[in-house]
């Protein structure tokens, strides 16, 4: 296994559960969830979500449920080099619904790990040193994960949170390991992989009213030596990006903000859902620092639900490649091929409430 540096700007107590430090009664959601994608040992490329939320604020509110651990997990694992449009493929994944029965969850500090556990799996978190063990769905991971670079906390700072009531972060990771699914063992190493710890306490939105005729974007890009994320949410006012070149960064956002374009081409019928999908798209991030430049072709593709007070969502995850450039006005220019690309979004598919008697 090639020898990875190991870099955070994360601490121990970033991991702890802060859902008691948030205003009594108010609903919310918190995070400790981790998306690895890149190639297997073996030659396919793959990707795998493993998420624990902590969820809650009564039944009245966005959740419906006092207070829950809920998980998500998503595998899929595909030949390696396709190109020409999007692929049916298979993938092993489930809904997030609060109100589902969920084994019970905990979040604890032990020694030197904050661990969450919920059913079969753990989160062990030592930063810069994560480990992500067990089963759900009958997939059984075992893998280590390091940080490789520093976490922007787009949400905020955990030693503000009584301040502001939101703090979160996007740490970036590459992972080693196995993880067993149908009767087959992969096999991940450091050097082909890349992903992330997204780790946030927040109030709770009703995503189904949020995303009713609305949209968001969730994405990852990264090559040998550039790292581009953004989180663009128009309807929450969200649009932030965070971009580094050999481990520096440079600043796209300006007081929080981007300027951020994610055109959508061309579209796709998806047999499973019948749903249209965006699969192709033209992004553009500009700044006083530069301007990046990028098609967008996604291959394979996840999903996953939610259900609050309004109906329910429905988020993809597209497994994508992309090229382009990035042009700065220091004067250096990079050519982007083949960038790996992880592109989530999603939309209220169910826009109906309950009103059960």
């Amino acid at each position: 296994m090639a020898e990875i540096k190991a870099i955070t700007n994360v601490t121990l107590a970033d991991q702890l559960s802060y859902v008691d430090k948030l205003p009594k009664g108010m609903p919310y959601m918190e995070n400790n969830g981790f998306m690895i994608m890149g190639e297997t040992d073996e030659g396919e490329e793959f990707s795998f979500v493993s998420c624990i939320f902590r969820v809650g604020g009564g039944k009245d509110g966005p959740w419906q449920v006092d207070d829950v651990y809920k998980g998500q997990t998503t595998f899929l694992a595909a030949p390696k080099g396709h190109r020409g449009g999007m692929q049916d493929n298979h993938f092993i994944g489930n809904r997030t619904w609060a109100t589902d029965h969920w084994e019970k969850g905990s979040v604890e500090q032990v020694g030197d790990a904050v661990i969450w556990t919920l059913g079969n799996r753990q989160h062990i978190c030592r930063p810069p040193y994560w480990e992500i063990k067990g089963e759900h769905m009958g997939i059984e991971f075992d893998l280590k994960l390091t940080g490789i670079g520093n976490a922007p906390y787009h949400k905020g700072p955990f030693a503000d949170l009584e301040k502001n009531n939101i703090a979160g972060f996007e740490h970036p990771v590459c992972a080693e390991g196995t993880i067993k699914a149908e009767g087959k063992t992969y096999h991940i190493s450091n050097e082909n992989t890349f992903g992330c710890q997204e780790k946030f306490t927040q109030p709770a939105w009703d995503l189904a009213d949020i995303l009713r005729g609305e949209t968001y974007y969730w994405n990852w890009w990264a090559s040998e030596n550039v790292r581009v994320f953004i989180y663009y949410y128009p309807s929450v006012g969200k649009t932030f990006s965070h971009v580094t070149v050999d481990g520096e960064e440079i600043q796209f956002s300006e007081n929080g903000h981007s300027n951020i374009s994610m055109e959508e081409k061309e579209f796709w019928i998806d047999p499973k859902t019948r749903m249209r999908v965006p699969v192709k798209w033209h992004f553009n991030l500009e700044s006083k620092n530069g301007v990046i430049d990028l098609d967008i072709e996604a291959a394979h593709r996840t999903y996953y639900s939610y259900l609050t007070t309004s109906g329910a969502t429905m988020h993809y995850g597209l497994h994508s490649h992309a090229e382009g450039s990035m042009k700065l006005t220091d004067g250096r220019n990079f050519e982007l091929k083949d960038m790996r690309t992880y592109i989530e979004h999603g939309w209220t598919a169910i826009p109906l409430r309950s009103h059960a008697e």
